[in-house]
């Protein structure tokens, strides 16, 4: 009997990608049961009496020799002559040669592709009772390829067919059980249906029972006999139970974790085409598990999978590229590549679109571009873009504000352990935001994320024991969480740390270590942390009183809109103290100062106050020139733009206003 090879999928690819073979990768009739009494030897006088019992009708001849011709097998390849003697022996009622002549018109092979008839050809077969016939025109009946999608009516012939003991109808009933495809999902009868093509030697039941086992379903979970079905499907030279067997060894599952072992198992499916294995492969290079680290290679095997279009591997191209890894940093490509696996549904580069629109990477800025990405893959439960889209309906970009569908959102993230999104469900019921304000249950999420390890939830619950929020104020506790966060670098805590050392809060006062941690956070371009070094240079606490150098980081911080700072830079510029005296510049800070609105010193509004009509004047005129106003009347077309009262006068509102414009455009002073 003619058997071909199987060329199996992934595992939603449907019944006939699983089980239909390849129409040119058979293994003929054996010539050594020949039908034919041939006396002489040699492959020339075997093909010789072939030809003759083929010609003088007999059916079987006719097919071997339709073989032959399909196979190239001692003879040359002729499809086209191989239709030709499959039609005869199809025309005297073989089941197999209606069969074969079947596949010849399904796959266009030697004639023109023609559904209809295949389908029925096919079905003469199957009404004989020939198990493949039978799960032929099963496959036709899934696919709806020449006749109208039925998957009960597929399901019906698999099961003849199966029954039988014809192992790729055993395999493909076993799939439609496991997924409810024209029959109620039953994973106990696709358990059984892949063992009995197991038992029979098919390396597609082997790996697809090996599934259940791994995943405890229809069998209990059983990694180790998981394990062992690999293996076997492996041996057979299966691509994907290779790749499920590296996988096994990668993680440790029912056999001792070997990372060289599973990178020899992707290796060897890679190299047979897989796309899978292939961007398995290549994640083993780019992280060096069981192979030196080599990014350049990752991006090879990347690129290999992508290009069949698998999704995964474009997206991790796409992070190759966001990240300059193994290729130059190209945030362009980089959405390219995101782009192809978001069109194709894969969650994780619909939430890498979105965040390239949200932050204008690669592609114009576009806020409800961004919304419109993180939905996509939120509503696929991506917990990363559920609570990005949370933070986009918590500030009102691309969307309008919604801090109680942000509370919604963070929550379902929250649940599934998101350590972010617990932190952020934890500022809101801090601040009574989209949720009744509820200290406690802020400290409980805080609590979840920290014990995770998540920095910025270790400051937060260090915050909540300094201030007696939501728990006893405890400046011991306090430290200890703050220590822990600004031991992964986080800067937040690096500075709060660094205040509890220089005001001997929960530990002996130290103002060598505080400066070490301001500076620790001020490398980070916190502005926070700059200030501090700039406050203890001035005052020379744990260091040598600099000026010079106190001005210096005050501007750094200042510049980044640090408040205090701005504040100091402008007694600087007051006092003469480090820089040239300028009653101007002095103003100008003092105003951008007060602009920072919450974070202004409660002192600024009395400096600015202090300061002299005419330096006022000055400070508004350069505002405005540096705004583009450079009109007589640029101080009325100022307000009228910005809808402040009308007043010839020079305010201390007017200079805040134009300091906080001065701020939002990006202009310096």
């Amino acid at each position: 009997m003619r058997i071909h090879g199987f060329v199996l999928g992934l595992l939603l690819a449907s019944p006939a990608a699983l089980a239909s073979p390849s129409p040119f990768v058979s293994a003929g009739p054996d010539p050594s049961d020949d039908i034919l009494a041939i006396t002489a030897t040699g492959p020339e006088a075997v093909q010789r009496g072939l030809r003759l019992a083929a010609e003088s009708g007999d059916a079987e001849a006719q097919l071997r020799l339709g073989y032959r011709y399909e196979a190239g097998d001692g003879v040359d390849r002729d499809l086209a002559e191989a239709v030709r003697w499959y039609r005869m022996a199809a025309e005297q009622g073989s089941a197999q040669g209606q069969a074969y002549l079947g596949d010849m018109y399904r796959d266009g092979a030697g004639v023109a592709r023609d559904d209809i008839e295949a389908v029925r050809w096919y079905r003469l077969s199957a009404a004989q009772g020939y198990d493949r016939g039978q799960t032929y025109l099963g496959y036709m009946y899934q696919d709806g390829r020449g006749v109208e999608r039925s998957e009960a009516a597929a399901v019906r012939l698999y099961r003849l067919a199966a029954e039988q003991g014809y192992a790729p109808a055993q395999v493909s009933l076993g799939y439609m059980s496991e997924n409810g495809r024209g029959t109620p999902p039953d994973t106990a009868a696709a358990a059984y249906w892949y063992g009995r093509a197991a038992e029979a030697g098919s390396a597609a039941g082997r790996r697809l029972l090996g599934n259940l086992y791994t995943s405890g379903r229809g069998v209990p979970r059983n990694d180790a006999e998981a394990v062992r079905l690999y293996r076997l499907a492996a041996e057979q030279g299966n691509a994907e139970a290779r790749t499920n067997l590296g996988w096994m060894y990668e993680v440790g599952r029912g056999v001792a974790e070997d990372q060289a072992e599973a990178v020899r198992q992707y290796r060897l499916a890679a190299e047979q085409g897989l796309a899978r294995a292939q961007t398995n492969l290549a994640f083993m290079y780019d992280s060096g598990h069981g192979v030196a680290q080599d990014a350049a290679e990752a991006v090879r095997w990347y690129r290999r999978a992508a290009a069949q279009g698998y999704a995964r591997a474009e997206a991790e191209l796409g992070a190759m590229y966001n990240d300059g890894r193994g290729v130059a940093e190209d945030d362009a490509k980089a959405m390219r590549w995101y782009r192809l696996a978001a069109k194709q549904g894969y969650a994780e580069a619909q939430n890498a679109v979105g965040i390239l629109y949200d932050t204008g990477q690669g592609v114009a800025e576009d806020d409800a571009e961004a919304v419109r990405w993180y939905r996509l893959a939120a509503d696929q439960g991506y917990d990363h873009a559920r609570s990005n889209l949370a933070w986009m309906y918590e500030h009102g970009r691309g969307v309008a504000k919604d801090e109680a569908e942000a509370a919604r959102l963070y929550r379902l993230a929250a649940d599934q352990g998101l350590a972010r999104a617990r932190t952020d469900l934890g500022d809101l019921y801090r601040d009574g935001r989209g949720v009744p304000r509820d200290d406690a249950e802020a400290v409980r999420w805080y609590r979840l994320a920290a014990e995770q390890g998540y920095a910025r939830a270790e400051a937060n619950l260090g915050w909540m024991h300094e201030h007696g929020r939501g728990v006893a104020e405890d400046d011991a506790e306090a430290l200890r969480w703050y220590r822990r966060s600004a031991d992964r670098g986080y800067a937040y805590s690096q500075v709060n740390l660094g205040r509890m050392y220089e005001e001997g809060r929960g530990t002996a006062q130290n103002d060598v270590k505080a400066l070490r941690l301001y500076r620790l956070a001020a490398d980070q371009d916190d502005a926070r942390g700059a200030y501090h070094l700039g406050r203890h240079f001035k005052t020379g606490r744990g260091v040598a009183q600099d000026d010079a150098e106190a001005l210096r980081w005050f501007r750094i911080a200042a510049e980044k809109g640090d408040a205090e700072a701005q504040n100091e830079l402008g007694i600087a510029y007051e006092t003469g103290r480090g820089v040239l005296r300028d009653e101007i510049e002095a103003v100008i800070w003092f105003a951008r100062s007060l602009a920072e609105q919450d974070d202004a010193p409660r002192y600024a509004a009395a400096l600015l106050g202090a300061r002299s009509p005419t330096a006022k004047v000055a400070a508004a005129l350069r505002l405005l020139a540096a705004l583009g106003y450079a009109s007589d009347d640029a101080a009325a077309a100022f307000r009228q733009a910005e809808g402040l009262p009308m007043s010839d006068d020079v305010d201390d509102a007017l200079l805040i206003a134009l300091a906080r414009k001065a701020r939002s455009s990006g202009h310096g002073s």
